[in-house]
C-alpha cells in the first residue's frame, strides 16, 4: 500500500467518523422528541415497566456525550496522522 493509499483509506475513516456523529446527532434529536412527548404522558407513573423504561432512558442520555466526543476525537486524530503523512 503506497502513501497515497493509505492516506485515502484514512480520509475515509475520517469521513466514516463524521458520517456516524450525523446519524448519532439525527437519532438523538428523534429520539429527544419521543421521549419528551411520552415522559409527559407518564409524568408520575409509579410502574415498574415505565420507572425502568426511565432508567434506561436516562442511561442512554449519559452516554450521547462521551459517544460524541468518541467520533469526533476519531476524526481528529486520524486527520492529525493523516497530515503528518504529508
Amino acid at each position: 500500500m503506497s502513501i497515497a493509499d493509505l492516506k485515502a483509506t484514512l480520509g475515509a475513516a475520517i469521513e466514516s467518523a463524521r458520517q456516524g456523529r450525523r446519524t448519532l446527532d439525527r437519532a438523538i434529536a428523534q429520539a429527544e422528541s419521543v421521549t419528551g412527548e411520552v415522559a409527559d404522558v407518564l409524568r408520575g407513573s409509579r410502574h415498574a415497566e415505565v420507572i425502568r423504561t426511565h432508567s434506561a432512558l436516562n442511561s442512554a442520555q449519559a452516554e450521547v456525550g462521551p459517544t460524541r466526543r468518541r467520533f469526533d476525537a476519531v476524526a481528529d486524530k486520524v486527520g492529525d496522522y493523516r497530515s503528518q503523512l504529508g
